[in-house]
């Protein structure tokens, strides 16, 4: 018998949303920018992010429609191989425009595992 880690993971990628969300709204743009050491912290927690949603089922990730699982994963392999491609001003407009909606949809299939 296997053990289901989706919820493990699910709960792992909301908590990173959440923190890369509250870097977006702490900081203006041109002040994340300016910062190296957050911005490597920033591509960590994108790291992180992309593969939690890479070990989570492709039937599980299908029930959960709302979340870019393509991109996610996808932006995870270019921070990790592709360095000299990264955007500063593109990770902080993914953090404070897109990523609004994936912790709605995380909160939800969470909420919605935990009352079945």
């Amino acid at each position: 018998m296997s053990l289901d880690r989706t919820p493990a993971h699910l709960t792992d990628m909301l908590g990173f949303v959440r923190e890369l969300r509250a870097i977006a709204a702490s900081r203006s743009l041109e002040a994340f920018v300016a910062d190296r050491i957050l911005n490597l912290a920033t591509e960590k927690l994108f790291i992180n992010l992309g593969e939690a949603a890479q070990r989570i089922a492709e039937a599980e990730r299908a029930s959960i429609g709302t979340v870019p699982w393509r991109r996610i994963i996808g932006l995870r392999n270019i921070l990790a191989h592709g360095y000299e491609r990264i955007d500063q001003e593109t990770l902080y407009r993914t953090m404070a425009d897109d990523l609004p909606t994936v912790e709605t949809a995380l909160a939800a299939a969470l909420a919605a595992r935990d009352r079945d």
